[in-house]
């Protein structure tokens, strides 16, 4: 009796669970971001910052992704605009990601094991937002990033 009750909860929570994705349009990618992306990344100053030498430092960065509903792949550039890119890293792979709206959220993994957050709000042919890059649990850099849509 005991094993039908919780099989029964159990199918009724998966069940209420895709209901609530399935209904909530918020969560719906608004527009396809699919192509190339290419713009520029800040770094932000001040006491958070592990490289101090690194205040204002300007990369030039570019995405080429591929959406498969609220998914993002693809693929991260970085070369040198007024300073070289953090430890060298001139590229890396779309591991993680997600598309609400037009909100987004992709997560890079570069070559020496560190990640970076783009936080973004997409628009037909620009996106602007926030990232951080981390490595080991810890904060390396964060800033602004903005970029253009090549198609």
């Amino acid at each position: 009796m005991i094993k039908t009750l919780s099989k029964a909860l159990l199918i009724g929570y998966a069940l209420l669970q895709a209901c609530a994705a399935i209904s909530s349009p918020a969560l719906r990618p608004t527009l396809n971001v699919t192509g190339n992306w290419q713009g520029t990344s800040v770094t932000a100053c001040g006491v958070m910052l592990l490289e101090q030498g690194r205040c204002n430092a300007v990369q030039r960065i570019s995405f080429s992704l591929f959406q498969d509903g609220s998914k993002l792949t693809g693929v991260y550039r970085c070369s040198p605009g007024t300073m070289v890119c953090q430890n060298m890293n001139d590229g890396g792979q779309v591991v993680a990601s997600t598309l609400e709206g037009s909100l987004g959220r992709i997560r890079v993994e570069l070559p020496d094991g560190s990640t970076c957050m783009f936080n973004g709000n997409f628009k037909t042919e620009s996106v602007a937002g926030g990232f951080g890059c981390y490595q080991g649990g810890g904060l390396l850099e964060q800033g602004s990033w903005q970029a253009t849509r090549l198609f």
